[in-house]
């Protein structure tokens, strides 16, 4: 079996797309979302990448599948794989073979938020764990506290849409590896060699050499299975697939899916040419309960910042003091105004140029000769106005603060925006990091089906 992965709204070459044409392909690939950026998209404010960027690379994908008539499979759509993301992503899909007059064919959309008394049920009856290593209570205080939920499926929903003829699979959230490893299960392949291989494939050309965004061939043997970039600027080399195998991972040899555990303590990575790595040596342990991991955000107030820098070479020389005798200043300042309120807003000083960040890294900067010393404030409030207000004071006071045996007027600073405070509404935290039990894996999601004209 061969298939092409790569990342939804990343982007690939043009004639990359036009080799993967020339293969005999049995689906084409993509991951689609990812938590690394934060929970800012799980709750609904936005994506990791805009809507020309995902619709250009849909475009090229649906009409190549389409072409080659075989399936197109995409896991958490519009990055965070809420539902609101699996109905934009359905909306352009039928946007393109509306404007490319594609023949019709069938569309499974797979929800995965969850239903909220189901989740509810889970917690009475302690069917919700933390995962290994985290204390971290959830309730259903959390539950109703969370602006959205989504549960991340493995293989099985992915299959129900094959076997139900689905042309075109958009889901919600998935892991990146079930994405690729549906229709190889589904098939009779190896379940080590289909989960590792679509461990790989999860990134695309990442795992190239230079890594870049591009089309990553995929083909699966029982035993075994290689890796190549389609672009001929790129190559895979032992190295750099070996070193995917740390990314987004505590422990480079075992990979925790939904209904196992992939081990790959005993592979082998050789190179099969100048651009291809042939892999084996995984073995797959299927659990003996299937989990379905939850992903969940909730409000964590208000924000506002304000960015300024120094190049003073005299303030730069004493840097670290005057940053604590500037904080110490605004401190004074804020309590002074708004009393025990003050410390329901969470001031935050990063510094950047000039040396390591001090409140980021509990480290005191180094200033160096001639660097420029940069600084983002962050206030996090449960209003607005009181964000803005104490982000006021912080920057107001930062750039007029003078140093040590400073004489004369103000000392003054450089800001790069206008106006200086800029308020960004309503943030979010993540507030979940624990599974759930499941006992029929296609409870947890939901499929509708449709017939693309």
């Amino acid at each position: 079996m061969e298939y092409i992965s790569f990342f939804v709204g990343a982007g690939f070459p043009d004639e990359s797309i036009a080799v993967a044409r020339r293969l005999n392909l049995a689906f084409i690939g993509a991951d689609a979302g990812t938590i690394d950026v934060g929970p800012y998209q799980l709750a609904g404010n936005g994506t990791i990448f805009s809507g020309p960027l995902c619709r250009y690379d849909l475009k090229r994908s649906l009409w190549a599948a389409r072409s080659m008539g075989i399936p197109l499979i995409i896991g958490s759509c519009g990055g965070s794989g809420s539902d609101a993301g699996v109905d934009w992503f359905a909306g352009m899909i039928r946007d393109i073979a509306r404007e490319e007059r594609l023949a019709p064919f069938k569309v499974a959309r797979i929800y995965s938020e969850p239903d909220r008394d189901a989740l509810r049920q889970k917690v009475r009856d302690q069917r919700l764990h933390p995962l290994s290593g985290v204390e971290m209570p959830y309730t259903e205080e959390h539950i109703a506290r969370s602006s959205r939920i989504v549960g991340v499926m493995g293989v099985e929903p992915f299959i129900a849409a094959l076997k139900s003829g689905a042309d075109v699979i958009l889901a919600g959230r998935a892991t990146d590896s079930a994405i690729f490893a549906a229709m190889p299960v589904a098939r009779g392949y190896s379940p080590a060699v289909a989960w590792h291989a679509a461990k790989v494939a999860e990134c695309g050309g990442a795992i190239a050499d230079p890594a870049r965004n591009d089309l990553l061939h995929v083909r699966l043997e029982q035993d075994h299975f290689t890796v190549a970039p389609l672009s001929h600027e790129a190559r895979c080399t032992p190295w750099s697939v070996a070193a995917h195998q740390l990314y987004e991972n505590a422990d480079p040899t075992r990979f925790v899916e939904p209904g196992g555990t992939l081990d790959a303590s005993g592979v082998a990575f050789e190179a099969a040419d100048e651009r291809t790595v042939k892999i084996s040596g995984a073995r797959f342990e299927h659990a003996a309960q299937y989990t379905m991991k939850l992903e969940g955000v909730e409000p964590a107030g208000y924000q506002s910042i304000a960015m300024a820098s120094y190049n003073d070479p005299v303030l730069l020389e004493e840097l670290p003091v005057w940053l604590q005798r500037t904080r110490a200043e605004i401190d004074k300042k804020v309590a002074r105004v708004f009393g025990d309120g003050a410390t329901q807003a969470k001031l935050t000083i990063r510094t950047y140029g000039a040396g390591n960040g001090s409140d980021l890294f509990g480290q005191s900067p180094i200033a160096m000769p001639g660097s420029d010393a940069f600084f983002l404030m962050d206030v996090v409030a449960p209003t607005q106005e009181l964000a803005t207000s104490v982000a006021t004071v912080a920057w107001h006071t930062l750039i007029h603060f003078p140093p040590s045996g400073w004489s004369g007027s103000f000392v003054t600073a450089a800001w790069p925006f206008n106006p200086p405070v800029m308020e960004r509404g309503v943030i979010h935290r993540f507030n979940v990091n624990h599974v759930i039990e499941v006992d029929d894996p296609l409870d947890a999601v939901r499929i509708e089906y449709e017939d693309v004209q």
